[in-house]
């Protein structure tokens, strides 16, 4: 899949981990803390905000056997400005085995399908907008997912328990990657069963290239939940590092609810980072929505790394 052939600079651009300290070694268990304070200043238009964010996390390993570990992740969101605002939100809660064959894991982190469909969920204040909701769940708890690779093929699948707070009766994605040199195809389904509803049913085809300072990735994926929508789009990703502490990005993306004939999304964003060493980096985005009404927007933000 995508991760094994990413190249450094798109690692670059998303990482907010990459600077994860280890604060515990010990008879074959380690423990590491990372995290990230980021400052936004935005304008839509109509009004300039200002909003500093953090973000904190945890990863673990222990050894079971010379052929599988213990693994644990614990990821949280913070509204951090004001003392008044408490939101403090997990991203990524989990538990499980990683070894020869591949990794399970039990909790709260992505689905199945995001392996294929994230190949182009890479800017730093936008981006996954074409999907997220109605035809990737993005995170979800109450999964338990297996991830492997084996000679230039990837697996990933997941299954979903049941969720009285979403009428979710159970759920399933599985998605395939294949590597071709420098590009990745990938495809993904999934399936959510709703005590309620119809089955909702999805799937993407994806490919990505990456060599050297390009990257570039297409998704194309569609949703169909008899008697709410029928929904299409694809999104669009290109990246080149410029120079060793600069990169350029942009891509578009575009959804269509083919049931009202409706457009959901159809913007344009172009964004540049600038990184002024291993953990500080700034970056500027701009967001063209051509959706009727709809204001554009831009984004300058500065991220330190730990």
């Amino acid at each position: 899949m995508k991760k094994a052939i990413l190249p450094a600079m798109i690692a670059a651009l998303l990482a907010t981990s990459a600077q994860a300290a280890t604060v515990y070694d010990v008879d074959g268990t380690t423990a590491d803390v990372y995290g990230r304070m980021q400052f936004n200043i935005s304008d839509d238009g109509t009004d300039t905000t200002g909003k500093g964010t953090a973000r904190m996390g945890f990863k673990a390993k222990s050894v079971i056997s010379s052929h599988v570990n213990a693994i644990a992740k614990g990821e949280w969101q913070i509204n951090a400005e004001s003392s008044q605002d408490k939101t403090f939100s997990a991203r990524e809660l989990y538990a499980g085995f990683d070894g020869e064959l591949g990794s399970l894991v039990f909790g709260q982190t992505y689905t199945a399908f995001y392996q294929t469909a994230g190949v182009t969920d890479y800017y730093n204040s936008w981006g996954y907008n074409t999907f997220f909701g109605d035809i990737d769940p993005y995170r979800q708890e109450g999964l338990a997912v297996y991830s492997g690779e084996f000679s230039g093929v990837s697996v990933d699948a997941s299954y979903q328990f049941q969720d009285d707070t979403q009428n979710l009766d159970n759920a399933y994605a599985l998605s395939l990657g294949y590597d071709i040199a420098d590009v990745t195809l990938s495809g993904a389904y999934s399936v959510a069963m709703y005590d309620t509803a119809n089955d909702k049913r999805n799937f993407a085809l994806s490919a990505s290239y990456a060599m050297n300072d390009l990257y570039l990735a297409a998704v194309y994926a569609e949703s169909d939940q008899t008697g709410v929508a029928e929904v299409k789009a694809y999104d669009l990703f290109a990246s080149y590092n410029v120079i060793e502490a600069t990169t350029v990005y942009g891509g578009y993306g575009f959804k269509e609810n083919t049931t009202t004939n409706t457009d959901e999304v159809d913007e344009v964003t172009l964004g540049a980072q600038y990184a002024f060493n291993g953990n500080l980096k700034t970056w500027i985005e701009y967001q063209a929505d051509m959706i009727t009404d709809a204001n554009d927007e831009v984004t300058v933000a500065l991220q330190y790394n730990f």
